[in-house]
């Protein structure tokens, strides 16, 4: 498990090393995409010059195809006049294409998003971001792997485990007002039905929702293209001392919350 949690890592300390991602293109007319659009957003515009938003980084190829290391940095500012409202990943060649949609608010400060998925086969991974004015953007880059949806399972997706979930933050030292980075670690085998070593209906986390006191900051809503024991770095902005709560149903409505007293720097 903590040679996977360490690819989030090893991806944000890759990029800030200068290390070369995967190359940027559109993607526009790949005939998965194609397909796949519409029923995401139907008729909808979808920009792919979406440097002023957000870019998309990912390794060209995959080191390990069934834990995919993806980051979503953006542009903007999260402020109540202008902010990215959701974030959707996607991988066009997977089974179930649909990897993840963030719903994120103002209360997010910085709608920077990180996290794992999977992949069957070399394919585009997509990061389309639609803004409180209802535009959509989007950036897209090509990672060579193949056969994470089928890989076996591990053995700490295990029913003992199940459910176990852990928040950290990870700005102790954030200055007053400015955005804080949260992680949240989901135990949870994100059965694909696919796995070669495992005989069962898919069974992964399908929700996941992030508090900060009363007010919700984040909501991922989850498919079995999330790797298995999901991870999810996002950013919250406090204004006073309150309770961080994770809550998690899956796709068998199990639930389950971890709660982390925060106190920001005075």
């Amino acid at each position: 498990m903590r040679r996977r949690m360490a690819g989030v890592l090893w991806l944000s300390l890759a990029l800030l090393a200068g290390q070369p991602d995967a190359e940027a293109a559109n993607f526009s007319d790949e005939p998965s995409w194609l397909r796949i659009k519409p029923l995401l957003f139907g008729d909808r515009p979808v920009r792919d010059d979406s440097d002023a938003v957000l870019e998309l980084f990912v390794s060209a190829q995959a080191e390990d195809a069934s834990v995919v290391p993806v980051m979503v940095r953006t542009r903007l500012a999260q402020t109540a006049q202008r902010y990215i409202s959701r974030i959707w990943l996607i991988v066009d060649e997977n089974p179930s294409p649909f990897g993840v949609q963030f719903e994120l608010t103002p209360l997010s400060g910085r709608a920077d998003i990180e996290t794992r998925v999977r992949m069957e086969s070399s394919s585009p991974i997509r990061a389309v971001a639609e803004l409180n004015d209802g535009s959509l953007w989007m950036s897209a880059k090509l990672v060579i792997g193949a056969g994470g949806c089928s890989a076996p399972v591990s053995r700490s997706a295990t029913a003992q485990n199940l459910g176990r979930m852990k928040l950290r933050v990870e700005d102790q030292f954030a200055e007053p007002g400015e955005p804080v980075l949260a992680q949240l670690n989901v135990m949870h085998p994100q059965f694909s039905g696919m796995a070669s070593n495992v005989r069962m209906d898919p069974h992964y986390v399908r929700q996941v929702d992030v508090y900060y006191g009363q007010q919700r900051i984040l909501r991922a809503n989850v498919d079995f293209t999330i790797s298995e024991n999901p991870v999810f770095r996002f950013y919250f902005q406090p204004q006073a001392e309150g309770e961080l709560r994770a809550e998690a149903v899956d796709s068998t409505e199990l639930r389950f919350e971890e709660v982390l007293r925060y106190t920001p720097k005075q």
